[in-house]
């Protein structure tokens, strides 16, 4: 048997739009296969029909094992053996690790679940992923990173034949990348194979085999990876050539426009860490997962309290109780998670996009619908935002164009300061381009911007000066000229450099 996965002639359509038109995808046992292209191409679409959340439009055919496929719901995709790692993370975040691994097929001793056998199983596989948690530890707890590791580790524990990785490693650093990636070829050696989507060039080139390409809803072509180079894929992934990865635009670099001194948090997640940042400057932000990067700019925020720190916007100091505190002086918090603290999901995109800046869609004290159509128009096209129209329900865009969604929100409000948690998440290379001129354009009108990145050459590509976290306090600082990977992780790893 040649392929374990033959899908020909795919199609699907939703309301104003075809997100598959007769696309292929065929996979070989022990294969890791890559999946790429824009968001919007239809990457997870077509696995969400394999995972049997979706149904696909008549006149297509998929072929399992040597065997004809179907199936109604990912239970059943899971009991023939094809199991998925979703970009966007579902976990039940008042249950436990273990509880979450083994949700919907529960170890069984005389009929009872056998929780003491599910720990002790949850124990091993985590230990084996290199993971730091109790077992015992409820989601909520957990970071995106941990929560992202989690459901890696319920899919591996799975005797999948086919792996579907959708961004597995979005939230995860390199030293976990590189874990991932042993699991990986431990799972190859094994027979089983592994569909990988991923925007990062770098991981496609490190881990896949072949390559499979979209581009809006349709089959472009398929490849090796030792058959082709990045250009050649880029090229077939957005239709033209982008021979500037991360582009710096240059900008006049100003005052000190935002100061946070000996900022403590209450919980002790951050530790007297004091950054400032200038007009025309865009600042990254550097570490670990769990080194308290996400933590620091959300106690600067208000989201959580702080007990030691002064923070001061354009000269002026600002006691900070709620983010509603520090949005008044001009500071945007563009977060990591999306769908929890980003987007109202259930909204359209107008409604989404003017959220923040809702009195500028005011008439007589009253929400204009057309009034915010008008406003969230101009950034759909500056953001080149994909979709049928403003009034689209946020939900159904794909990830990349939600986070775009969730920037166009913030620059709406005209902030002086834009803090950007992950902002190229999820994202394909045309669309982070995009993004990084967004961002070079912004300093360039006299704003400031604060990037937190995992993605180190990010940092370097587009950041005029790093500082570096490690376990809750600031463990170095470095300008432009003195940037170099090596350094980076030394701090990051809390070595004196």
């Amino acid at each position: 048997m040649e392929y374990i996965l033959d899908m020909q002639n795919i199609s699907k359509t939703f309301p104003g739009v075809k997100a598959l038109d007769g696309v292929q995808l065929k996979v070989r046992p022990g294969e890791v296969h890559a999946l790429m292209g824009e968001n919007g191409a239809g990457k997870s679409t077509l696995m969400k029909i394999l995972m049997g959340i979706y149904t696909m439009d008549p006149g297509g055919a998929i072929t399992f094992n040597g065997q004809p496929y179907v199936v109604h719901n990912p239970k059943e995709a899971m009991d023939t053996g094809v199991a998925m790692i979703h970009q966007e993370l579902n976990p039940i975040l008042d249950m436990t690790v273990y509880e979450n691994i083994f949700v919907g097929r529960e170890l069984r001793k005389h009929g009872i679940v056998d929780k003491k056998a599910e720990i002790e199983e949850a124990k091993r596989l985590i230990e084996e992923c290199g993971l730091h948690v109790s077992p015992t530890e409820t989601l909520r707890h957990l970071t995106v990173a941990q929560c992202q590791l989690i459901e890696i580790i319920k899919a591996i524990s799975v005797n999948a034949k086919v792996i579907i990785m959708d961004e597995p490693t979005a939230a995860i650093t390199d030293r976990e990348v590189e874990l991932l990636f042993g699991h990986i070829r431990r799972l190859k050696a094994k027979g089983v194979a592994i569909i990988y989507i991923s925007h990062r060039m770098d991981e496609i080139f490190a881990i896949c085999d072949s390559v499979t390409v979209y581009r809006d809803g349709r089959y472009i072509g398929c490849g090796t990876t030792k058959e082709l180079d990045e250009a050649a894929l880029i090229k077939m992934m957005v239709g033209r050539e982008i021979t500037d990865v991360f582009p710096k635009l240059e900008a006049k670099i100003g005052e000190t426009i935002f100061e946070a001194k000996h900022v403590t948090r209450a919980d002790n997640k951050v530790r007297d860490v004091s950054i400032s940042v200038k007009r025309g400057e865009i600042l990254g932000i550097g570490g670990l997962v769990g080194a308290g990067r996400s933590e620091l700019v959300e106690g600067i925020f208000g989201m959580h309290r702080l007990s030691g720190g002064e923070i001061t916007v354009k000269g002026k100091p600002v006691h900070v109780h709620s983010p509603a505190d520090i949005i008044r002086e001009g500071v945007a918090l563009v977060t990591e998670d999306r769908k929890v603290t980003g987007l109202n999901l259930t909204g359209s995109v107008n409604d989404n996009i003017s959220m923040v800046a809702i009195h500028k869609t005011l008439v007589n004290g009253l929400y204009s619908k057309g009034k915010a159509r008008k406003l969230s128009q101009e950034y759909i096209e500056k953001l080149n935002i994909k979709t049928p129209s403003g009034d689209q329900i946020v939900g159904n865009l794909s990830g990349g164009n939600q986070q775009k969604v969730v920037i166009s929100k913030w620059l709406l409000n005209d902030p002086d300061i834009i803090i950007m948690d992950e902002p190229t998440r999820g994202i394909d290379v045309g669309a982070k381009r995009d993004i990084y001129l967004l961002i070079g354009s912004l300093v360039q009108q006299g704003k400031a911007v604060i990037i937190i990145s995992s993605e180190i050459p990010e940092l370097m590509g587009v950041c005029d000066r790093i500082v570096v976290m490690a376990e809750g306090h600031m463990s170095g600082e470095m300008s432009r000229a003195d940037f170099s990977q090596e350094s980076i992780m030394r701090l990051a790893s809390d070595i004196a450099v």
